[in-house]
């Protein structure tokens, strides 16, 4: 006989003793398989096969395809919603959003230095106004901009990126170039 194949003669007889001893003793050893949508899941208990299986189907039902998200992001950044957005926010909150698109990922470091503010501390105020404000005109701060957050080290680096339709209805309303000559206009 092949060493390999007496090899598996005793792990087979090894496991039985094994499953034989555990049985005996009154525990339970259940291992379940299932293949959902091509791909094998396993569990460990019947409840838990039950469980992962339905959280399985509950993803499935809240699943929105990419292409699908897209085009209600698209759809959603009218030319007048933009300027609701514009108009509905404060001016601090204008410039900061201005000084995202500038400059795509610019620190808030250099936001503080940008809008001529005391502090990281202010800065937060001026991004908490924002968001107060954009979701009294029911848009989630999400839709507008977003704020990648690493850590070198002990040091936290934050990151400013506006949200791609948001940016695009602005470019196609000519801000915020058009709307800074707005505003020097009206100081004169």
């Amino acid at each position: 006989m092949k060493a390999r194949s007496r090899r598996k003669i005793v792990l087979d007889n090894t496991l039985r003793y094994l499953y034989c001893a555990l049985r005996n003793a009154g525990g339970k050893l259940m291992a379940i398989e299932f293949t959902y949508k091509g791909t094998k899941w396993r569990a460990d208990t019947a409840e838990e096969a039950v469980r992962l299986r339905n959280e399985l189907i509950k993803a499935d039902k809240a699943f929105v395809p990419e292409h699908e998200a897209m085009d209600r992001s698209s759809h959603f950044w009218t030319p007048d919603r933009f300027m609701d957005v514009i108009n509905g926010i404060g001016e601090l909150q204008q410039h900061l959003l201005a000084a995202v698109l500038r400059k795509p990922g610019i620190t808030a470091k250099e936001l503080v230095k940008e809008l001529r503010l005391d502090s990281e501390v202010a800065l937060a105020g001026v991004i908490s106004g924002l968001s107060k404000q954009l979701k009294q005109l029911a848009i989630e701060p999400k839709q507008v901009f977003g704020i990648d957050v690493k850590w070198s080290g002990k040091k936290k680096v934050r990151k400013f990126l506006l949200e791609d339709f948001f940016l695009h209805a602005g470019i196609e309303q000519g801000w915020p170039d058009e709307w800074e000559k707005r505003q020097a206009r009206k100081r004169k």
